[in-house]
């Protein structure tokens, strides 16, 4: 009975972790084809994925930039900030399932002992 009851919780928590980044994605990508580059929906969509969205852009975006030598300045790309988002997203639901992992082996072990 048990084993059903996580493989629902764990279709459960798949499905709102595809729903979660789909979200982002859909609206990351209606902004960019409308032209849309700096509006109250953009902070949103940054807080929604935030933790992730600082990470892409401190571990990924910056040293990729240094390491080419290109600065985003001088062009303005409709997609740029759907990286970020999305990424960052995705991030944040690898984030919940280690934690989710982390705290269920801490569980395990605190009960065998």
């Amino acid at each position: 009975m048990s084993s059903q009851c996580t493989i629902r919780a764990s279709r459960k928590a798949t499905v709102i972790a595809y729903l979660y980044v789909g979200f982002i994605a859909a609206v990351a990508a209606v902004r960019g084809m409308a032209g849309v580059h700096s509006d109250e929906t953009q902070a949103v969509l940054y807080f929604l994925s935030f933790p992730g969205s600082l990470l892409v852009t401190a571990l990924l975006i910056l040293p990729l930039g240094a390491l080419s030598d290109t600065s985003g300045a001088g062009t303005a790309n409709p997609y740029g900030s759907m990286l970020y988002l999305v990424g960052g997203a995705a991030l944040n639901v690898l984030i919940v399932f280690a934690a989710v992992k982390a705290f269920s082996y801490l569980r395990i072990a605190r009960r065998t002992d």
